[in-house]
């Protein structure tokens, strides 16, 4: 019999909290809030032995006939359905498995307000949808029902765990267990419907409040924990005051980071110092703690996100730059003050701009302000450039949609041919964007989500969901893929076709078009052209001139409270993007990866790692407002000099200075990584950065284990 998973058991919850008439009857936000009130009435929930922190759950607390039964339940909704007739081509599916691009509406990637949580309690939230209510009618009214409904069962959901652990003390016949469960028991009783008193409080509070926004967004992915280190200072510089011994301060962190692997998603982030309003660093004891108990665990997650700036402290510099958490792929390196210009590019106020966080794998966000659409839309930066050079058609298959850009052939300048493929990017930006909104749109009317609303500020104030208006600050990220494969095509066909006169255009994308069988001549030649990522001017410049075409297409749809952020982030998915796709105009053979994040194509940079970094700063990062990563592989043991930390600091500093938003560092050798791949049972515990967040090297697919190994060869 099929495994029991656990989102399996969630929908079987969610639909049998409502017959068929109760789904007609109801609103769709007191519907949700009547489903994930009922997930939660329902739920198995435990407790992890030993741990401080009440808020396991899960299909292993299931009993055995319960077990079966679910299990049963599971199968039959699974079983295959025969179609009456053949599915008709959904355009946009070809346009995702031919040309890599598509759109939709992004689940969870968020930052919820968890300092209003600790300081009012889902009380003081309550309250005010309750004020808001009496002064609301029609759809605003249901809207708020549905917060309240989902508020409370927060609240109640605690409760089960306070009643589970009093009854389980009752039972304990060890006077530390009995103790510990008394404990949990005391704590569910108050938060997170309260506010907290002390810092245990407050992290069972967020563990909660963070485990039931994944829930009730079907979804823990990037769920981020924000500015952990300054909302949670207060309390735990309050207990050491009062006698709390740094041991225990310690166990409740230590218990929220397992909870984290346990529960959550590895891209999990928490910040660490940063800036203040006053300009100054706020790293702090706490900050220092979050360090220690990372490098002690070892765990994939959370995702440590050091904040550089000048004014940031040496100690905590050097706390960072650690061989021990280098060798974790820990943690991610964010220069301040590129990533506050990019906010306030994002319309935020500048004076405001200070209280951003990094949230999950890469993105910037203003926590418990805003709905960060992370992969909004996602496109393939080389389909303009084969429409531009091939009249009209892609190179392989036929384009599923109608552009109403005419092509235009014969171009005589290469300035013709680019204004020609930012027609093409336009039309397709703008494409993406309306299926982005129409599914968004789709979502708030027909799943919202009460809960996460609530924790968003001004949904409680404007009445509305946050997918349809009501967050302060709503992001959609568009995802360039293939960018640096596009400046490389660019720079190639500038000097080949136009400059040089070498070949014809028709001769290049003849040879592109047949994977370059037989045209090694036109290859070597593309070969030979300048590459991003060896600080060479006229590389760079055509990179820099791209990159500001498509965040001009992308940000021009940005309206009234949205704003449409343009982004080059891959993660891993730049191998199975390149997959799907034939040869390019950069020398790119057919199903080969795609360039990753705002890195060089693999195989491309043969100047070192300074010179990447260059090229990398020479484009203008702000605008690259859904964030940007460089990723770059480094020897830990050569941070293990004072001298080579040093050395590897001032680059990081050069790198901020320059424009740079963030940088991913990997500490291990391709080395390692080949060990683990001739022998993965004797290196499950290698953890690689992945773009954002980290995973155990011999979980991920083969294919991008590989490709890996050749990235680390070459420092990327």
């Amino acid at each position: 019999m099929k495994t029991l998973e656990f989102w399996d058991l969630v929908h079987l919850l969610r639909r049998a909290a409502l017959t068929a008439a109760q789904r007609r009857a109801r609103s769709a936000p007191e519907r949700e809030a009547a489903q994930f009130a009922y997930l939660l009435e329902r739920l198995p929930i435990g407790f992890a032995p030993g741990e401080s922190l009440a808020g396991d759950f899960g299909c292993e607390f299931l009993g055995v006939e319960e077990l079966e039964e679910f299990t049963g339940q599971s199968a039959e909704c699974q079983a295959p359905v025969a179609p009456d007739t053949p599915p008709q081509a959904d355009p946009f599916a070809l346009l995702d498995q031919h040309f890599n691009c598509r759109a939709g509406y992004t689940l969870a990637h968020t930052c919820a307000d968890y300092q209003t949580v600790i300081e009012r309690g889902l009380a003081g939230l309550l309250e005010d949808v309750g004020d808001r209510l009496a002064r609301a009618t029609g759809e605003q009214a249901d809207t708020l029902r549905g917060r309240a409904t989902a508020l409370g069962a927060v609240a109640r959901w605690a409760m089960r765990y306070a009643v589970l652990a009093r009854e389980a003390a009752a039972h304990a016949d060890d006077p530390a267990e009995r103790q510990r469960l008394t404990r949990i028991a005391q704590t569910c009783q108050r938060v997170p419907l309260q506010p907290a008193t002390t810092f245990h409080e407050a992290v069972q509070s967020v563990w909660l409040v963070h485990a039931a926004i994944g829930l009730s967004e079907l979804s823990s992915a990037s769920l981020s924990l924000g500015r952990a280190d300054q909302y949670l200072y207060p309390l735990f510089q309050r207990d050491l005051e009062c006698g709390v011994s740094r041991v225990e301060l310690r166990g409740s962190v230590r218990d929220l980071w397992r909870k984290l692997n346990r529960f959550g998603d590895p891209a999990c982030a928490v910040n660490l110092g940063g800036a203040g309003g006053d300009g100054c660093d706020p790293f702090n004891e706490l900050s220092a703690l979050l360090v220690a108990v990372t490098k002690e665990l070892r765990l994939p997650a959370p995702i440590l996100a050091a904040r550089i700036h000048e004014r940031l402290p040496d100690d905590a510099f050097d706390a960072f730059v650690d061989p021990d958490l280098l060798t974790l792929g820990q943690p991610t390196f964010y220069g301040e003050e590129p990533c506050r210009e990019t906010i306030v590019r994002r319309e935020v106020l500048r004076e405001e701009a200070h209280r951003f966080a990094l949230n999950s794998c890469m993105g910037l966000v203003m926590p418990g302000e805003e709905i960060s659409d992370m992969w909004g839309a996602v496109i393939n930066l080389l389909l303009p450039l084969e429409l531009a050079a091939n009249g009209g058609r892609p190179f392989q298959h036929a384009l599923p949609v109608d552009l109403s850009t005419q092509p235009r052939p014969g171009q005589e300048s290469f300035d013709e041919l680019f204004a020609q493929v930012e027609r093409y990017l336009d039309e397709l930006v703008t494409l993406l964007i309306r299926r982005n909104w129409e599914a968004t749109e789709h979502v708030g009317r027909d799943r919202p989500n009460p809960f996460l609303s609530a924790l968003t500020r001004d949904c409680i104030a404007r009445g509305q969901d946050r997918a349809l208006g009501g967050a302060r600050y709503h992001t959609v990220i568009v995802e360039g893929f293939g960018w640096a494969n596009l400046a490389d095509a660019l720079t190639a066909v500038k000097q080949l076709a136009f400059d040089e006169r070498r070949f014809t255009l028709r001769a290049l994308v003849s040879a592109a078009q047949r994977d370059f069988a037989g045209d090694g001549e036109i290859l070597s030649a593309i070969r030979q052209c300048p590459k991003y990522g060896n600080a060479d001017p006229e590389a760079d410049s055509m990179a820099r001139r791209g990159a500001h075409s498509f965040a001009q297409c992308v940000r021009a749809h940005s309206h009234d409270n949205v704003h449409c952020a343009p982004s080059f982030h891959t993660l891993n998915a730049h191998v199975p993007a390149g997959k799907k796709l034939g040869a390019s105009l950069d020398g790119r053979r057919a199903g080969e990866p795609l360039s990753k994040n705002v890195g060089p194509m693999l195989g491309r940079s043969t100047q070192g790692l300074t010179s990447v970094l260059l090229s990398a700063s020479a484009l203008d990062q702000t605008e690259l407002s859904g964030g940007q990563a460089l990723d770059v592989s480094v020897d830990s043991r050569t941070i293990g000099s004072l001298d080579g930390k040093r050395k590897f600091q001032a680059l990081l500093r050069t790198y901020f200075a320059r424009g740079g938003l963030q940088v991913q560092v990997n500490g291990v050798s391709a080395d390692q990584l080949r060990a683990a791949l001739a022998a993965p049972e004797a290196h499950g515990d290698l953890v690689v950065k992945i773009a954002g967040y980290s995973a155990r090297f011999t979980s991920l697919g083969r294919e991008v284990q590989e490709e890996m190994v050749l990235r680390f060869e070459q420092g990327l």
